[in-house]
């Protein structure tokens, strides 16, 4: 009798620890910048004034790592839908130019883009960035006026987008925080570029349209050598995404909300380490990810997917 009564609530004990499955995300959006709008990303070439009317095209969300729906990227939504055959997905809130922290279009009013959808998403990726360090002019603040962002601007620009989703959101949804991309390896990346293809001159198209001179720039710019603006920018962007890891720990579990920072650390692989190379990036600007680079962007925040 004493045996079948512990069998019982051996049983019974077992059926309890089970945990219920989390529901699989309906919905899913993006806060972005450029990179999530896939601008220029099948640009090949730059050398002739013809070959740069594939950049007047702008944006090209059709390849967009998040959600592109053409053949030639496996987006981050195609790696779900194998699963979850009817989960939505916009970037409506995305805006090529944006911010973490300043702009018109910046994470605090991407995130109001998010709230205000009539069926809120309980899944959203954010890659923002870039735009933060290419728009800076120098690293010392004694140098310019627009000198890299601090720690603690970082920091409140991040909170601030973040305060509102995860306020806002229902219970049970997942925040992913993308990492800050490698933005100072993209010159090299541009050279090894332009000294493979005649098609394209990385140096001639960055110079004319001042695409992120603080990263691309090789000579002397408000006094400082790209030696010198080469590590400061390392540096801010390997704090940015320690910040991000941070502030993901901190909001964790608020309102029931999961952040989790898809950064793991400098000597893990993760959007915030790789190295993108000269296939990575376009030959129009030679500064966005080109279509490969759209499913290297892909591959990495899926890898960093808590829902996937």
């Amino acid at each position: 009798m004493l045996n079948k009564y512990g069998v019982l609530v051996t049983l019974c004990l077992s059926i309890l620890s089970i945990q219920p499955a989390m529901a699989a995300p309906s919905k899913s959006v993006a806060a972005g910048d450029s990179i999530t709008m896939a601008f220029g990303a099948d640009c090949t070439r730059n050398k002739y004034f013809w070959d740069l009317f594939c950049l007047l095209g702008g944006d090209q969300p059709e390849h967009s790592w998040f959600d592109g729906d053409d053949n030639s990227v496996e987006s981050v939504h195609d790696k779900y839908k194998v699963n979850y055959p009817n989960m939505a997905a916009n970037k409506n809130a995305a805006e090529s130019g944006a911010e973490m922290r300043s702009g018109g279009d910046n994470f605090s009013v991407q995130a109001d883009r998010i709230l205000s959808q009539s069926n809120k998403p309980d899944h959203v990726e954010v890659v923002l960035g870039g735009n933060d360090i290419c728009n800076r002019g120098c690293v010392d603040p004694a140098n310019c006026n627009d000198p890299l962002y601090t720690d603690s601007e970082w920091r409140s620009a991040v909170r601030a987008g973040l305060g509102k989703l995860v306020d806002g959101l229902p219970n049970g949804s997942t925040i992913v925080l993308g990492s800050v991309p490698r933005v100072h390896d993209l010159r090299a990346a541009g050279l090894d570029k332009q000294s493979s293809n005649s098609r394209v001159d990385c140096e001639s198209v960055w110079s004319t349209f001042g695409i992120c001179r603080i990263a691309t720039n090789g000579g002397t710019m408000n006094g400082e050598s790209f030696p010198t603006r080469y590590n400061g920018i390392a540096a801010a962007q390997q704090r940015y995404n320690e910040i991000l890891v941070e502030e993901a720990e901190s909001y964790n579990g608020t309102n029931g909300v999961e952040v989790i920072a898809e950064y793991t650390g400098e000597d893990q692989l993760n959007a915030g380490t790789f190295q993108f190379n000269k296939d990575d990036i376009d030959g129009g600007d030679c500064f966005h990810p080109s279509i490969q680079g759209q499913n290297v962007v892909a591959d990495l925040l899926w890898q960093g997917n808590p829902d996937k």
